[in-house]
């Protein structure tokens, strides 16, 4: 069976040039980066090469880029290298759990937090956030494209009122990367973090963008590497691999983004010529990101028999080890819970054809139609 992996906004595949490329470092780059021997030397030109494709990436330098291990990493860098007892941080309630779950970490530490909700468009509109600001606000998080809804955040506009405020601005841009265009030059955030595994990179492998003047202290200390930041010998491979996958996406973003904005609009059509009721949730979504509201279906059970069909979807974000829960965001845009528990998650990419559309939108139209008459039957 030929599978149909539509949850790109969880991972995606190894492009395949990156993965020859990876294949190629892995075979004759072996030297550590720190070592000033030939060998050393050339794995250290990798992760400066990195540097420099993902700085270009995002119109910015390559002294403004760190390497770590996971968007999540480069999350929990910010907040606990930034804020110190006595801060407040503001953050939305619907972020990635490497924000969320680090908030009870600095309530220990004497840091307090307000949580901005998104509004029923699944937007978290700058006017909200400003309402929380204190006098000693010391930083403010907010993702640039949520993971759930593919929604994507005024970070243009919430960066700038921030930056007059004289405080520091944060955005988890891990869903965003390689997906929509971002310039650092017209950006005024202090720092973005990113994952090379959400735009057909390899997983393993994140990145921290930081403005210059911007102080942080190191989450992990040791050999002093990356601008004395991130101690530890760097992965060489995966940092190969996340320059390539960057600089591959910003190469055919334009093509990519006309194809998957193609496929999501035949998927649409289809669902509307079909006897499914559905709804999908937030408004100005990057393209192939689709939260779907099948009205009196059970999300999980539509995922796990699109899954026998050969066919992958997730119920919700897949950011909790495996769990399948109600979605508290989808409750704060003032869905039901009925209507949350009946909510999954589609989404496109590069690898996907009109084939693979067609094929998906009659499997779920099969899989409720049988699921509706069962219940008559029942009745």
């Amino acid at each position: 069976m030929n599978r149909i992996y539509c949850d790109i906004s969880a991972t995606t595949p190894l492009d395949p040039h990156v993965a020859r490329y990876m294949s190629n470092l892995q075979q004759d780059t072996y030297g550590n980066p720190s070592s000033i021997h030939r060998e050393g030397q050339a794995a250290k030109s990798v992760i400066e090469k990195s540097r420099r494709q993902i700085a270009q990436v995002l119109n910015s330098q390559p002294d403004n880029i760190i390497f770590t291990s996971s968007g999540t990493e480069s999350n929990n860098m910010i907040l606990k290298g930034v804020l110190k007892a006595g801060d407040h941080f503001i953050t939305s309630s619907y972020e990635h759990p490497a924000i969320l779950k680090v908030l009870p970490y600095l309530k220990k530490k004497g840091i307090d937090f307000s949580l901005v909700k998104p509004d029923n468009k699944g937007i978290v509109n700058p006017e909200s956030v400003e309402k929380e600001i204190q006098r000693n606000t010391k930083l403010i998080s907010i993702m640039y494209v949520n993971n759930e809804l593919g929604t994507i955040n005024p970070i243009k506009e919430i960066a700038n009122l921030v930056k007059e405020k004289s405080i520091l601005f944060h955005s988890d841009a891990v869903q965003a990367l390689g997906k929509i265009s971002l310039d650092m030059h017209d950006i005024t955030a202090d720092f973005l973090s990113f994952s090379a595994h959400k735009l057909y990179g390899p997983k393993g492998c994140g990145a921290l963008f930081i403005r210059k003047g911007s102080n942080i202290e190191p989450l992990i200390y040791g050999g002093g590497q990356e601008s004395n930041l991130r101690g530890s010998t760097e992965n060489i491979i995966g940092i190969g691999g996340f320059g390539l996958a960057a600089e591959l996406s910003a190469i055919g973003l334009d093509e990519n983004t006309e194809n998957i904005m193609h496929l999501e609009s035949n998927f649409i059509d289809q669902l509307n010529n079909s006897s499914i009721s559905y709804k999908i949730n937030g408004d100005n979504r990057i393209p192939g990101v689709m939260n779907i509201t099948f009205y009196e279906i059970d999300g999980k059970n539509l995922v796990m028999q699109l899954d026998m069909l050969g066919i992958g979807i997730s119920f919700g974000a897949a950011c909790a080890s495996g769990t399948m829960q109600t979605s508290n965001m989808l409750l704060d845009m003032g869905l039901t819970k009925s209507d949350a528990l009946s909510t999954v998650r589609i989404s496109f990419g590069k690898i996907h054809s009109k084939k693979d559309v067609d094929v998906v939108t009659k499997s779920i139209e099969s899989i409720i139609n049988k699921s509706s008459n069962k219940e008559l039957v029942n009745v």
